[in-house]
């Protein structure tokens, strides 16, 4: 009697499901066409009117100087020993503080805090150096 011999078939190999590849690049593809969209239209041109060369010249306002140095203050060329009562003579003038080398943070502050009391709204502050 001869043997027959069953021979199974080789396993075939099952090719990998791209459903799911391809389902996440369909969202990428939505995602960036409603993304830029909406760059497009939330981009808005910003309008700047830049003055033209017949502006009117800005005449020069008249400051009140306040200097500190690592002695103390000077206010119009005076020695200040109370900020505050110095300085509220006249508040509609703007306040330039000038910060000398030798001068403390703390003065510097003091300053600040005595204009704020009095009511003077604009106040400037620059170092000695600063030639503005």
């Amino acid at each position: 009697m001869k043997s027959f011999r069953i021979s199974t078939p080789a396993p075939r190999r099952r090719s990998p499901d791209l459903t799911p590849v391809m389902d996440v690049v369909f969202i990428l593809v939505v995602f960036f066409m409603v993304v830029s969209t909406f760059s497009q239209t939330l981009v808005k041109p910003l309008k700047v009117s830049v003055p033209g060369t017949a502006a009117p010249a800005l005449s020069p306002v008249e400051l009140r100087v306040l200097e500190l140095t690592e002695t103390g203050a000077v206010l119009d060329g005076e020695a200040v020993t109370d900020l505050a009562a110095s300085l509220a003579g006249d508040t509609s003038k703007p306040l330039s503080i000038v910060a000398g080398e030798g001068a403390s943070y703390q003065a510097l502050v003091d300053a600040l805090d005595a204009a704020q009391i009095v009511g003077i709204v604009d106040v400037r502050v620059r170092t000695a150096g600063d030639g503005s």
